[in-house]
This record gives C-alpha cells, sequence and structure tokens, in this order.
C-alpha cells in the first residue's frame, strides 16, 4: 500500500511569519502536536509542540513560528509505501510525517494512518518500537 492511500489530505498549516502564541493557541483548540509551516504553497519547516516549549516558553519573549520552527523537515511522498513511511518513522523517532510532491504539502501521515488498514500491524509495530528507543546523544 503507498502513502497516498491513508494520508490525510486536509492539513492544517500556519505561516512562518504567525505569532507562536496563536499557533499554540490553535494547536491546543485542535488538540494536535504539531504543523507544518507552508509558505508560498511550499513546506519550509514544521513547529511542534516541543519547539514552542523549548524555544520560546523557555525563553519568555514572544516570537514568530520561523523563530522556533524546525528547519530540517523529514518527510515522505504520496507514491512511498506504507512501509517506507513506517521505517522513516521509526529511524527518525517521530510520530508523523508530512506528504510532500515537487516541495508543496499534500497531505500528513500518522502512526495512527498506518494501523489501518489492519494487515500493517507489523510495520507500525516496528516503528513504535523505533520510536520508543531512548536516544544516545
Amino acid at each position: 500500500m503507498i502513502v497516498q492511500d491513508v494520508m490525510s489530505k486536509q492539513v492544517i498549516t500556519c505561516s512562518p511569519q504567525d505569532y507562536v502564541n496563536e499557533v499554540a493557541e490553535q494547536m491546543r483548540s485542535l488538540d494536535i502536536g504539531c504543523l507544518p509551516v507552508v509558505s508560498k504553497n511550499k513546506l519550509v519547516g514544521m513547529i511542534t509542540d516541543r519547539d514552542i516549549v523549548t524555544r520560546a516558553v523557555a525563553k519568555d519573549v514572544k516570537c514568530k513560528v520561523e523563530e522556533v520552527m524546525t528547519k530540517s523537515v523529514i518527510s515522505v511522498s504520496p507514491q512511498d509505501t506504507t512501509v517506507d513511511a513506517s521505517n522513516v518513522m521509526g529511524e527518525n523517532q517521530v510520530r508523523r510525517l508530512p506528504v510532500v510532491e515537487d516541495g508543496t504539502l499534500v497531505g500528513f501521515v500518522s502512526l495512527a494512518d498506518l494501523a489501518f488498514p489492519f494487515p500493517h500491524i507489523q510495520e507500525v509495530s516496528e516503528a513504535i518500537q523505533s520510536i520508543s528507543e531512548p536516544r544516545s546523544y
């Protein structure tokens, strides 16, 4: 199965020029942990709840998304297999990935998306195991 078959196609995004406090409020109200950052229809970063806490709240400053977002984004393409997506999640210890085609965000895939349909439970299980392993720095 390919990522395009299981990804979410309607993705909430933010802009690098948005204020972090507004993005944090949006994430809270939607009960999500990250948002893709898009500029001129291109994925330019990701902002996570961890980015907000460690790079904004901890510094006690009002700032824009571009100042705290993660700029090196790990992504998959719509034509990648769900096994590939699971492997990327495990290798990078992430639970969700933007789906990008020619630099443009076209969807989002999460572990929950990969858990259904049921036949891929082995890949999801392996991804969860890899994500949960402590990293050595």
